[in-house]
Order: structure tokens, then sequence, then C-alpha cells
């Protein structure tokens, strides 16, 4: 049997940090995409179930698609 961890890095799954919206919410722009870049909010949330990514010990879950 094969553990796979559902929680990376921003730099492994291929996001960075671009600014903190307040309430929870984190702008990270993904950018192993075609261009132009894709922007979404994440928000924190701690030891949940789903695939995620940690940033600076925070657990973050996708929330939307941010911008256009």
């Amino acid at each position: 049997m094969q553990i796979y961890n559902m929680k990376e890095t921003l730099k492994r799954a291929g996001y960075i940090y671009i600014r903190y919206l307040g309430h929870g919410e984190h702008v990270l722009e993904y950018i192993k995409g075609k261009k132009p870049y894709q922007f979404e909010v994440w928000f924190s949330n701690k030891n949940h179930a789903s695939y995620g990514l940690i940033y600076k010990n925070t657990h973050l879950e996708f929330a939307r698609s941010y911008g256009n």
C-alpha cells in the first residue's frame, strides 16, 4: 500500500505567493500552466482532509479562481 502526501509546498506544486486578502484568504499564482498564468484564492484550513498546500506552516485549501 502506498501513502501519498496530500499537502505540497508552493514551489513543488508550481505556485508563488502573491498576497494576503484577509479573513484567512491568500492569493497564489499558478506558474506551471500556460501564460497568462492564473490567480487563485486559497484559504487557511489546518488539517483538512483534501489536497492542499503548505505555506509557512499554514495549510491552505483551494477556494476559487481570482481575477478576470
